[in-house]
């Protein structure tokens, strides 16, 4: 079965069970290496010439020919990892050929979180340019919300209940297409009540999407991220630490920090498990080390009760 075919059965697969149109992307994204890799070995791009040793090669290709670190080959070769074994299991192909594989191990780095301090920098950038109040609007949103790009921009004006301090992400925009109820700081909505009363131009009336462009048409991906990037540099920020994402995990150490508990920050970000969010207590070890210092058990020793 040619690697294309595969794909699109994969992709049907996904949209039955409602997968987002970025985790389907994704796994095209992860074929297309491995098509070219074929190619340049004189390989028909067929599933059942697929091997575990070709897949090895095929690492090493990645590393060489193409410079990817451990953290972009795992992506490729986690979606290959799905693609393969879904199609194994459906009996499309006679065998699996990234059993037993080895992935690379990723390095223990945290990943990217905007800091307070950097976010003060940032919104004070941000409000210099054009469309102030969109853009404190949308970077507190970011912030106070651990919203994905995707559903920020997908954000409509009868999403965000001003009143409540509610927003509402849709089915159709959630990563998992589950939808959920996020809520906002009072700050937040003070925010974007005076974004949408003020500045919020739409091009034609039925636009309903919150954040605009200039132009009064919906917000792209594109121009958000253009947005950041432009403010990161402006700030002199580093670029990764002003990533839309960056954002989400800054929000999620911060809520930690300030008290919040784990359960309720797997329901405002939207994890299909606790795991996921005990990712953000290890970018934690100043906190934790504070709290030790404050209940250590030896150092209590001896002190009157």
């Amino acid at each position: 079965m040619k690697l294309d075919t595969l794909h699109r059965m994969h992709a049907r697969h996904l949209a039955a069970l409602r997968r987002s149109p970025a985790t389907i992307e994704f796994y095209r994204f992860a074929l297309e290496p491995l098509e070219k890799f074929l190619h340049e070995q004189d390989l028909e791009p067929d599933a059942d010439l697929v091997t575990r040793g070709l897949l090895q090669e095929f690492q090493l290709w990645l590393r060489t020919s193409r410079g990817l670190q451990p953290g972009g080959e795992h992506a490729v070769m986690r979606g290959l990892r799905a693609t393969f074994r879904w199609a194994h299991e459906e009996e499309l192909i006679a065998r699996d050929p990234t059993a037993k594989l080895r992935l690379p191990t990723l390095p223990q780095e945290h990943p990217p979180a905007v800091q307070p301090d950097e976010v003060e920098r940032c919104l004070r950038v941000a409000t210099g340019m054009p469309q102030p109040l969109r853009n404190r609007a949308l970077l507190l949103c970011l912030y106070d919300t651990g919203l994905r790009l995707g559903e920020v921009i997908a954000l409509r004006v009868e999403d965000v209940n001003m009143e409540t301090g509610l927003i509402t992400v849709r089915a159709e925009t959630a990563k998992r297409q589950k939808a959920r109820v996020v809520p906002m700081g009072v700050k937040t909505a003070k925010a974007m009540n005076a974004y949408e009363r003020k500045e919020r131009r739409p091009v034609v009336p039925h636009v309903r999407e919150m954040f605009l462009s200039r132009t009064g048409e919906p917000m792209t991906r594109g121009v958000l991220t253009h947005l950041m990037c432009k403010v990161a540099s402006t700030a002199g920020l580093p670029r990764a630490h002003t990533a839309p994402h960056a954002w989400r995990h800054g929000f999620a150490t911060q809520y930690l920090r300030n008290g919040g508990d784990m359960f309720s920050l797997q329901q405002i970000m939207g994890h299909t498990s606790l795991e996921m969010v005990r990712r953000y207590v290890r970018f934690l070890p100043d906190d934790l080390q504070n709290k030790h210092l404050r209940s250590s058990p030896v150092d209590h020793l001896g002190k009157k009760r």
